[in-house]
């Protein structure tokens, strides 16, 4: 079976940290905690890393196995099926997220005029190329692409700091409405889980799980610097800025003379965006084989495009409307994926025997 290095597992964990982060959702949290938004990110980055150290204990007890292996012995095949089945769900609707957030963002910052369906087909002849290609691949080019990424980031980072006004001002949200904003938007967050589903595929030894968090801590760290930026450029009219990564250095590019200098935001994102949604959607595929044994990865593809294609040109929802719409299930669909199944995993390594006693 080919398998990824730690370090590609490294870059892909630290692409899909930075999934759902940088665009719209310091405005949206900006609207439930104000500046206190920035302890909701670093107690959510926190919970990614606890959920890290659950998938890197795992993967020392059970090396070969692949997650769905462990959960037939460990709770039926029935139960199996049943939480695949929701993966499906719970990842294909990020996806859904993932793409009109960028669609909105490319035809705004872009090309006005570009066609929906344009916008469509190169999307998923991009992302099913991807995935057919199979994760090492993917792998190998996303760690191409990965400290272009960062650097594209950074230079974002440091452009704003001429924007900067003050500090935030911290501490000045009630507490349900701190909770309230933490929880609404749970599903934003939790994109280590796909490591889960994919540790059969991963080499990880000591050294590469430290590897691995530190990659995270970088991307961590450039996160939390972003939206502390953006609260201090913006302050009380944050929830009207919908792109934080894009917002942040307007003001640089358009007073000075140093030309459109966002096409560096909108480079960045649209690696990102791309490796994202092909991760995703390889993960995707993998669920879907893993709950219908004798379809392969291809009737995964199709099954993913008709219903992808069906329900987008189907339905009217923007991405705020469908944002909107999934904070009212989402945060469910989150506890119960994100941190209740792998606690419930951490106890199947605690006693008894597992793989790696009986190997």
């Amino acid at each position: 079976m080919k398998t990824i290095s730690s370090r590609q597992t490294a870059v892909i964990a630290g692409i899909l940290l930075f999934a759902n982060k940088i665009l719209v959702l310091p405005s949206l949290l900006y609207e439930h905690a104000k500046a206190d938004s920035v302890f909701i990110l670093a107690i959510l980055l926190l919970a990614e890393f606890a959920l890290l150290l659950i998938f890197f204990r795992l993967k020392r007890a059970y090396p070969k196995s692949s997650f769905y292996q462990i959960i037939s012995q460990k709770m039926g095949v029935f139960a199996a099926k049943i939480i695949y089945f929701l993966i499906i769900l719970y990842i294909f609707y990020k996806i859904l997220l993932v793409y009109n957030i960028s669609y909105v963002y490319f035809r705004v910052q872009v090309y006005l005029d570009a066609s929906f369906y344009i916008f469509l087909l190169v999307f998923l002849l991009v992302c099913n190329s991807c995935v057919m290609r199979g994760l090492r691949p993917l792998a190998r080019c996303a760690e191409f692409f990965f400290f272009f990424i960062i650097a594209c980031v950074v230079f974002c980072l440091l452009l704003s700091i001429a924007n900067f006004n003050k500090f935030p001002i911290f501490f000045d949200t009630a507490y349900s409405d701190f909770f309230l904003g933490g929880f609404k938007y749970l599903f934003c967050f939790g994109d280590v889980l796909l490591l889960f589903l994919l540790m059969h595929k991963i080499e990880l030894d000591k050294k590469g799980e430290r590897q691995v968090v530190r990659y995270l801590l970088v991307v961590s760290a450039l996160i939390v610097i972003l939206y502390i930026m953006f609260f201090s450029i913006f302050n009380h009219t944050s929830f009207v800025h919908k792109n934080a990564l894009s917002d942040i250095i307007t003001f640089s590019y358009r007073f000075t003379d140093l030309g459109r200098l966002d096409m560096v935001a909108i480079v960045t994102v649209m690696f990102l965006s791309l490796f994202q949604i092909s991760i995703a959607l390889y993960v995707f595929c993998e669920c879907f084989t893993q709950i219908f044994p004798p379809l392969g990865k291809v009737y995964g593809l199709i099954t993913f495009d008709l219903l992808f294609v069906g329900l987008t040109l189907i339905s009217t929802l923007d991405y705020l409307q469908l944002t909107q719409l999934g904070t009212l299930v989402m945060p469910y669909f989150a506890i119960v994926l994100q941190y209740l199944l792998p606690l419930v995993c951490l106890f199947f390594t605690l006693g008894g025997r597992h793989e790696k006693n009986r190997n």
